[in-house]
């Protein structure tokens, strides 16, 4: 009986890829106590978790090209040169005309404020020449009034004939129309001065938007060149340990596009793998699982990490459904490079079982 079990696990055995197992003995010789330590194999790539896209967003040429796809830089090297002096030209333009744009509304501000405190404080020579003349008329007016009662007193007293009664009467009469008169101009000289600090508040009301307009749109302008990897006109890595990749200019070529990405840098410090795994053994992976990674490029090779991410989604890929997880990469060196192909081994959960026979099985590689 033995030995028909023995052979029908051999068919078993051959029929399922990658099989083999340990065995603790016990004193009993009919029943083994079997620890299996499974995985699953998939096939991966080594992927940058950071990619700095280079772009900028003004109007500039690309001189020269400093680097090539798939060359490392470090922090500071040249990538590419840029002559952006038609921008830096426009910058300067806007510049200018919001100095002169300020020069005008501190000129406006200034007579506003002059012409407002002469008009507040009677001190405008207009109306400091009218309040003097209506003050002299009533002067004027006071004496013939009070000359004028004298005057009817007279009548009165019938020392004085009607005649002259009505002339000291008329003379009256134009001491009080000089008053209304210097009343009058002055009023008019206020009302002229209001009109003008009018004038002058409509101007600066147009005047100021326009310099604040200008203000913002040259911080912006000037903003757009206060990158990190921007000096003067040398586009340079930030990235302290980087590889380029995906260059997408020429030399010659005018930037316009500001969603133009020039180049990307790929981050050479925070690499994982990306593997897929098939959906009839993505129960068996867990976050913080152990993983062996080893590279395609030389497999006597292998990198330590465990299981960070699986994804939520299914997805169809060569006829196949499969989940992508991501796995950090624990003992990373210089020889692991972006976009390496990986074989990722991740480890079951250990479990236990009692058997007769000695067998462990691997899943088939994906």
């Amino acid at each position: 009986m033995k030995k028909v079990l023995f052979i029908g696990l051999i068919g078993i055995f051959l029929l399922i890829s990658g099989c083999s197992k340990e065995t603790d003995k016990t004193n009993d010789e009919n029943v083994t106590q079997v620890e299996t330590k499974q995985v699953i194999e998939a096939f991966g790539t080594v992927k940058s978790t950071e990619v700095k896209n280079i772009t900028i967003d003004f109007l500039a040429q690309v001189t020269k090209i400093n680097v090539i796809e798939g060359q490392s830089v470090k922090q500071g090297d040249v990538l590419l040169s840029i002559d952006s002096q038609n921008y830096l030209t426009e910058i300067r333009n806007k510049e200018l005309d919001l100095g002169t744009l300020q020069i005008e509304l501190a000129g406006l501000q200034k007579d506003y404020e002059v012409k407002k405190s002469r008009l507040e404080n009677n001190s405008d020579p207009e109306i400091m020449k009218y309040i003097n003349d209506k003050k002299h008329a009533e002067d004027l007016l006071n004496r013939a009034q009070e000359d004028l009662t004298a005057r009817e007193a007279l009548y009165n007293a019938g020392a004085m004939s009607q005649s002259e009664l009505n002339g000291f009467k008329e003379t009256v009469n134009e001491k009080e129309k000089s008053v209304q008169d210097a009343v009058f101009s002055e009023e008019t000289t206020r009302k002229k001065i209001q009109d003008e600090l009018d004038q002058l508040k409509t101007s600066m009301d147009l005047k100021s938007p326009r310099v604040t307009f200008l203000e913002l749109d040259i911080k912006a302008m000037q903003e757009k060149m206060n990158k990190s990897y921007i000096s003067r006109n040398d586009i340079l890595t930030d990235v302290p340990n980087g590889v380029v990749s995906e260059i997408g200019c020429v030399q010659g070529d005018i930037i316009t596009d500001p969603e133009k990405k020039l180049l990307s840098i790929l981050n050479k410090d925070s690499l994982v793998a990306e593997a897929n795994v098939a959906e009839e053994f993505i129960k068996d992976v867990k976050i913080g699982a152990e993983v062996t990674i080893i590279p395609q490029a030389d497999k006597s090779r292998n990198y330590k990490g465990k299981v960070l991410f699986i994804a939520d989604k299914a997805v169809l890929k060569n006829n196949e459904t499969i989940i992508p997880v991501r796995i950090s990469i624990e003992n990373p060196d210089s020889f692991l490079l972006p976009e390496f192909n990986v074989d990722v081994k991740i480890n079951f959960e250990n479990v236990k079982e009692e058997s007769e026979y000695n067998l462990t099985v691997t899943t088939g590689k994906l």
